[in-house]
C-alpha cells in the first residue's frame, strides 16, 4: 500500500490531469492551504504573490507573455498563465460564484506530489498559483524547513508552462479592480487569438 503525506494542506477533489515534470506531479485541485492553526482561502490585500513567475525567466520574455501589458505597460502575466493552464492540465482554472467578491483573475489551488527514495511513499505539497493585479506568483504556507523544496516546485512549475508558451486556451474573465480613486470597478480580462485584452467594462461577463 502507498501512502500520500499532504504538507500544510487539505485536499479535497483532483481537478484536470496530473502532468509530470522535474520529479514532480504536478496535480490542480480543489483544495485548501492549511498552517497548523487556520485554512487560508485568500492572501490578505497586502500581500503579493511570491515565487513570482517573472524570476523564472531568462533574458527575454516569449513574445506571447510580452504582448500581455496594462494599458499603462506594466506586465500582466497572469493573462498567460490563466490561459496556459487549461492547454496543460486539461481544465478551467476555477472561478468565484459571486462575481463581486472576485478580486484576482487567478487563485488555483495545486498539489507538488513527488515520491520517496525510500519507501515509494507521496509527499504532496500544496500551493496557490495566483495574482495581485495581473502579476502572478505561488503562494505556500511559510515553512523554513521546506524552502528549498519550495524553490525546486516554483521552478519546475514556471518551467512546465514555459515549455511551449504559444499554446493556449482563449478565455473570456474579469475581477474587481480598485481605481485611483479608491473605487472598485470590473475590469474585463481575455485572451482570444493569444492577444491580451484588459479593459474597464459596465457588466459582468464571464
Amino acid at each position: 500500500m502507498v501512502f500520500i503525506t499532504i504538507k500544510h494542506g487539505y485536499l479535497w477533489r483532483v481537478l484536470g490531469q496530473p502532468t509530470e515534470y522535474k520529479n514532480f506531479v504536478f496535480v490542480p485541485v480543489l483544495g485548501e492551504l492549511y498552517d497548523g492553526i487556520n485554512i487560508r482561502h485568500y492572501r490578505r490585500p497586502e500581500e503579493t504573490p511570491t515565487f513570482p513567475l517573472t524570476d523564472y525567466i531568462d533574458n527575454q520574455l516569449p513574445k506571447i507573455i510580452d504582448r500581455c501589458r496594462h494599458q499603462c505597460g506594466k506586465i500582466a502575466d497572469a493573462v498567460w498563465v490563466r490561459g496556459r493552464i487549461p492547454a496543460i492540465f486539461g481544465f478551467t482554472p476555477l472561478s468565484l460564484p459571486f462575481a463581486d467578491y472576485k478580486y484576482a483573475l487567478l487563485e488555483q489551488t495545486f498539489m507538488a506530489c513527488q515520491q520517496s527514495s525510500v519507501n515509494n511513499d507521496w509527499v504532496a505539497y500544496p500551493f496557490v498559483c495566483e495574482d495581485y493585479d495581473l502579476s502572478v506568483g505561488l503562494r505556500f504556507i511559510p515553512d523554513a524547513s521546506l524552502t528549498e523544496v519550495y524553490q525546486s516546485i516554483s521552478k519546475a512549475f514556471w518551467e512546465l508552462l514555459l515549455l511551449e508558451p504559444n499554446h493556449v486556451h482563449p478565455f473570456c474573465d474579469g475581477y474587481v479592480h480598485y481605481n485611483e480613486l479608491d473605487d472598485e470597478e470590473w475590469l474585463l480580462v481575455a485572451l482570444k487569438n493569444r492577444r491580451c485584452i484588459i479593459e474597464f467594462s459596465d457588466s459582468i461577463d464571464f
